[in-house]
């Protein structure tokens, strides 16, 4: 299973693998002893395989919003203070 990590991870990192070729991307799979079926759906670009194998079962996360809150502009109190005036 860690080879298989170490493997994504190096290509994650490596240009030439990313952009490597099929025969060239086997010989780096074969060379890192990845499993066969996993081998298979790296050089198939089976990204659900990969995820089926590596972390099985379903995951939950949360996204927050990067964006603040905007906040009302309240008025000032000389302000609120003339309102209050008129409406009395």
């Amino acid at each position: 299973m860690s080879n298989v990590i170490d493997f994504l991870e190096r290509m994650g990192a490596d240009a030439t693998l990313r952009t490597a070729g099929a025969d060239a991307l086997a010989h780096e799979l074969a060379a890192s002893a990845v499993d066969a079926d996993l081998t298979a759906a790296i050089l198939a670009g089976d990204d659900t395989v990969l995820r089926d194998r590596l972390a099985p079962g379903t995951f939950y996360g949360i996204q927050l919003d990067q964006e603040e809150e905007k906040e009302e502009e309240s008025e000032d109190d000389e302000t609120a203070i003339r309102i209050a005036r008129r409406q009395a």
